[in-house]
């Protein structure tokens, strides 16, 4: 079935949040499934939400309030060990549905980890704790969910690439991720 499957060697990685039940918004390897498929580095990204209480991303429909999405201020944690390439923590938080398309990935840490780069994006103003160039264990916390950049409401965006294959953080070859052995999809759940 198209976008359930991948040509290249997956890498397995940590899931990044922890506490809660967690959906797929986009995930996937076509663009029926996860628009960033159309994206070179970004073929297999994933867009994550936390469901609440009673199975919504939110309290409330489409709310201007950040609290009352369920991710908001979860705390991410580092997907690999591996170092710090670098971690832009400086872009503030936006109300929905205001985006910052200048700045697409937002708050973010990259992080470079056997030979693969991987991204967390959209991270909460002033709450990443990892510097360019330290090094960071697997499930380190490293930040918080926030709602920085080019986004509609609060999620995590993750995706990795090969290794220096892109100039800037969005460009690249984008490699497959698994985490748990799990290829993730949209409407996959996380608990």
């Amino acid at each position: 079935m198209q976008g359930f499957s991948f040509h290249n060697k997956p890498v397995e990685f940590a899931f990044p949040l922890k506490d809660g039940t967690y959906y797929v918004a986009h995930g996937g390897n076509s663009s029926i499934i996860n628009y960033h498929n159309t994206d070179r580095a970004q073929q297999y990204a994933l867009d994550l939400v936390k469901l609440n209480s009673f199975g919504t991303r939110a309290n409330g429909l489409y709310p201007t309030e950040l609290t009352k999405y369920a991710i908001f201020q979860d705390t991410v944690y580092s997907p690999c060990t591996g170092k710090v390439i670098n971690a832009v923590n400086s872009f503030p938080d936006l109300i929905p549905p205001e985006t910052d398309r200048q700045h697409p990935a937002g708050n973010y840490v990259l992080i470079a980890c056997d030979r693969v780069e991987i991204l967390v994006a959209h991270l909460m103003s002033g709450t990443i704790v990892v510097n360019q160039g330290e090094f960071v264990s697997v499930n380190q916390p490293i930040a918080q969910v926030g709602n920085s950049g080019n986004t509609t409401e609060p999620h995590l965006h993750i995706h990795a690439r090969q290794e220096n294959s892109g100039e800037t953080i969005l460009d690249g070859i984008g490699i497959p991720m698994t985490f748990s052995g799990r290829f993730l999809l949209r409407n996959s759940l996380v608990y």
